[in-house]
């Protein structure tokens, strides 16, 4: 049975500079996974999206990076529910645009024993609808303030990140997922649980 669930919080406006989180429109419930989506191994071996998927039923994690506190405590929390997930007969994947170079920070951090694997082409992150562009002056606050370096990070000078979201994906189809544009707010383990439970 599919749980026809697709969530987009518009939340209130938090800055102009961030503005563009809110223009995603992410792949919704009942769409298929598009094709031709490549990423890498933290060893830097490309991957195709689509023969992972085609393993097993996948949870399917975007996050910003391995310097966001907020997404790697997410990770965290996902990954102490790993047991409990692959007994309900599903794989955890996670996907950042960090560069394989950046990827073992991610693991370091967050202690994940899950594959987490590089999108900084951006090939995951826009076919999902995701991607949103970080504008100069956003760029230069986080360099500045945060000494975040988001082209150091991806290894490239799109400088676009994912709004984070988590998909459930079966025979290659969307069956639920939770966007939210406010990053600091993620689906709960428990909550996810829940609804795994709940699908056949």
């Amino acid at each position: 049975m599919r749980i026809v669930v697709s969530l987009l919080l518009m939340l209130p406006f938090i800055g102009a500079a961030q503005n563009g989180m809110y223009d995603v429109c992410p792949l919704k419930v009942g769409e298929s996974i598009p094709e031709g989506i490549s990423l890498q191994s933290k060893e830097g071996k490309a991957i195709e999206l689509k023969s992972v998927l085609a393993e097993k039923p996948t949870v399917l994690i975007f996050y910003r990076g391995g310097w966001c506190p907020y997404c790697t405590k997410h990770l965290a929390e996902i990954q102490e529910a790993k047991s409990e997930i692959e007994a309900l007969g599903y794989q955890i994947i996670a996907i950042t645009p960090d560069q394989p170079q950046r990827l073992e920070k991610s693991v370091e951090r967050s202690k994940t024993e899950y594959p987490i694997y590089s999108d900084s082409e951006l090939d995951a992150i826009n076919a999902f609808g995701l991607g949103w562009q970080v504008d100069k002056k956003l760029f230069a606050k986080y360099k500045d303030k945060y000494q975040l370096d988001l082209t150091e990070w991806s290894g490239k000078e799109h400088n676009m990140l994912p709004v984070p979201g988590l998909y459930i994906i079966k025979d290659n189809v969307v069956e639920f997922n939770y966007v939210n544009p406010k990053y600091s707010t993620r689906l709960k383990a428990e909550t996810l649980l829940a609804i795994l439970e709940t699908l056949d």
